[in-house]
């Protein structure tokens, strides 16, 4: 798999112009995951705190200190502490919901480093089965809780969503999804938020929409 996998990750990488990917290893045994890092990658993202945990605790056993994990599933307010207590959590993908940042909030003392990104989910495709906030009135109360704390290390740092599930026009569903994330972004004023959009299946889109960092699984472990 080495040259495989090296060649992925570099013909990837070179499609994403200022984009960061990070690689969903969520399938993957930790060992292809070790293998990637080997070949430069450092952002991977899990969307089970249990997984997250193993991998991140392969990594320390093997002094691989240089990786950024980002958690990217649904987080229910019982996971928050141990995901916090992961070493090298970089970033949380998935703040959907008041009662998410409340828990974050209470629990930001598990969290030993230096800085934990948050991107606040929103639901722009409006299903059912989606998490995510749902209006920015509601999501803008969220962030102005996190950015009224003093000597935080919750950081507000971008907006996430993603495509429809269900739809008769793939690539127009995509669109609209990805410029809804775009718009909410113009009506916080917050033109600095990073926008973590776009999957396997419609990252190239999603880079045509402005994506700054993109979900990318199964086009790399294979």
């Amino acid at each position: 798999m080495s040259n495989e996998l090296a060649i992925r990750l570099r013909d990837l990488k070179a499609e994403l112009n200022h984009a960061t990917l990070v690689a969903v290893s969520k399938y993957s045994p930790v060992e292809d995951v070790i293998e990637a890092y080997s070949y430069g990658q450092i952002d991977f993202g899990e969307n089970r705190v249990s997984e997250l945990k193993a991998k991140s605790e392969t990594f320390e056993a093997n002094k691989l200190s240089n990786v950024r994990w980002h958690f990217i599933g649904g987080l229910q307010t019982n996971k928050v502490k141990e995901l916090l207590k992961i070493p090298n959590l970089w970033g949380i993908h998935s703040v959907g919901s008041k009662k998410i940042v409340e828990e974050l909030i209470k629990r930001e003392h598990e969290f030993d480093g230096p800085e934990l990104k948050l991107f606040f989910q929103l639901n722009t495709s409006h299903e059912e089965e989606k998490s995510g906030f749902e209006t920015i009135e509601e999501l803008k109360k969220s962030i102005d809780l996190i950015n009224s704390l003093k000597n935080s290390k919750l950081k507000v740092f971008g907006l996430m969503t993603m495509g429809a599930i269900r739809t008769e026009d793939f690539v127009a569903s995509a669109i609209m999804s990805f410029r809804e994330l775009k718009n909410s972004r113009e009506k916080l004023e917050m033109k600095d938020l990073k926008l973590s959009m776009g999957m396997s299946q419609d990252y190239k889109i999603a880079l045509s929409e402005g994506a700054d960092f993109i979900r990318v699984g199964s086009l790399i472990f294979k």
